[in-house]
């Protein structure tokens, strides 16, 4: 009885508390939203405390916001819950921001999360300039944009086509090969070896990424969002922390075997670089750009970062070289006239490759795999067109609207490598609207890789193959799976051997 009477008066107290932590809540954020600024720029209609949330769940995010911006124009103010958001819409509102205005746009969202200490990405500042330095540095003394990367690559390529090989004539699922070939061309660069496509570890881990990045929203800048939705925060906490507990795992590995005389990978590059800071007692702003307790943190951007968005663009490239058999068999007539059949592609390949280059940058653009990039944050209040943008505002780069924005690509929602040509077909043409990989400083440090691995595997898996759809099946979806990254939803294919 004295049980039940306490449990009662608990119960009682604990609902008590959680109605006044909503009340205190709801009075803060209306109060917050009464004092919102004055002169932004233009936007959708917000409700108090939800802002536009109702409105952005209506469909995925990035075709909602680009539905928008043909209403609002190129720049436009969203309100997630109660936080601000602006929403740059074309190639002049990026250009005006990130370029000419960097100082105050090129910061990302300021956190105290943990899960945030030691990275490159999330970091800020003097601390972001010292590890961009250091990130951009260890990739190209590891060879990015050498000879010595692309040998990785087609040897890469090589284990890839032995898969498809074995499996050719039947459909498969090609998701998982895919995934563990990109992973394993960041994993040659940051631990310094490679994963058999059988090890399940791997195959779990890489799956891990992959689920937590096209689970995760960018509406979860606000804190009802979170407060609505913590089950799907939890599941994806525990995504990271085994991925973190992977990553740190190989880190001591690197600790115990390190030689500064014999470095052998970007993990012992960082080694090097928190002991030479060490020494010169180097402290920026307050913190300490590299520590041996947040380094794993750093490390695990470079391979989540390698892995899953040029994962999605080629698998996107092979479904939709299934599907426009004509464009298949153009980049197969080009692979065979510059490469022939007797040898692997080399970077140097792709100046003779004009249609293949065009294919690749229309797949880009047709399915950026980042459509809202990773967002900004203002430093300070600035003005940009003529309205008023407050300090610490969240700032989207809408990269969808931008790569289908009908003043700079004509009839963009058709699939069109030709665009991307010269009217006699031999040069390839750039438009200053495609940033696929983003813009101004926080421009992709892996962009030189990425394209490299895009090109090297495409034309590989194309010089060997001729891919078709499963016969009597019905055709995969193109809509996408969108999370923080927009990849294709799981489809079989057919790899037939040329």
């Amino acid at each position: 009885m004295v049980f039940n009477v306490i449990g009662d008066a608990a119960s009682s107290l604990n609902v008590q508390t959680v109605l006044l932590f909503v009340g205190i809540l709801l009075l803060t954020l209306s109060l917050t939203w009464m004092r919102h600024p004055r002169n932004l720029p233009p936007g959708p209609p917000a409700w108090p405390l939800i802002g536009n949330t109702r409105g952005l769940k209506k469909g995925p995010i990035h075709l909602v916001l680009a539905d928008w911006a043909r209403q609002y124009g190129s720049i436009m103010s969203i309100w997630i819950g109660s936080c601000l958001v602006i929403v740059l819409n074309d190639i002049g509102a990026v250009k005006e921001a990130l370029v000419k205005q960097a100082d105050c746009f090129s910061d990302r969202i300021k956190t105290d999360d943990p899960q945030h200490k030691g990275s490159i990405i999330m970091s800020n500042g003097n601390v972001w300039r010292e590890r961009r330095r250091f990130g951009l540095s260890a990739l190209r003394t590891l060879g990015m944009g050498k000879r010595s990367v692309e040998h990785k690559i087609n040897e890469e390529a090589r284990y890839l086509l032995e898969s498809f090989d074995a499996r050719r004539d039947k459909p498969f699922d090609p998701e998982h090969d895919i995934l563990n070939a990109v992973s394993n061309i960041i994993c040659m660069i940051t631990f310094g070896y490679r994963f058999e496509y059988s090890d399940p570890k791997f195959a779990q881990l890489i799956k891990l990424i992959k689920t937590n990045l096209s689970s995760s929203s960018f509406l979860s800048v606000s804190f009802l969002h979170y407060l609505f939705n913590r089950s799907e925060h939890v599941e994806r906490l525990k995504r990271f922390e085994k991925t973190a507990a992977f990553i740190q795992g190989i880190v001591e590995e690197h600790r115990h075997s390190f030689d500064p005389n014999d470095i052998r990978d970007i993990i012992d590059m960082y080694i090097l670089e928190i002991r030479q800071h060490e020494q010169m007692e180097k402290v920026i702003e307050g913190e300490v750009a590299f520590h041996e307790k947040t380094m794993w943190r750093g490390i695990r951007d470079f391979f989540v970062a390698g892995t899953d968005t040029t994962t999605n663009t080629l698998m996107w490239l092979i479904l939709y070289m299934a599907i426009y058999e004509d464009v298949q068999k153009k980049v197969q007539k080009e692979i065979d006239a510059v490469v022939g059949c007797d040898r692997q592609p080399v970077g140097e390949d792709s100046n003779e490759m004009p249609y293949t280059n065009a294919v690749l940058m229309e797949m880009q653009r047709h399915k950026p795999v980042t459509p809202n990039a990773v967002p900004h944050q203002t430093s300070y209040q600035t003005e940009i067109f003529g309205y008023t943008v407050p300090a610490n505002t969240i700032v989207f780069v809408n990269l969808w609207a931008i790569l289908r924005d009908p003043k700079h690509w004509n009839d963009p929602e058709k699939f069109d490598p030709t665009r991307f040509l010269s009217g006699d077909g031999k040069t390839v043409k750039k438009p200053e609207a495609f940033i696929p990989f983003s813009f101004g400083r926080r421009i992709c440090i892996g962009e030189t890789l990425a394209k490299m691995e895009m090109f090297l595997f495409f034309v590989n898996l194309l010089q060997r193959f001729t891919f078709s759809l499963p016969a009597g099946k019905p055709p995969p979806s193109l809509e996408g799976i969108v999370g923080i990254t927009l990849g294709p939803h799981p489809y079989e294919i057919v790899a037939k051997r040329r």
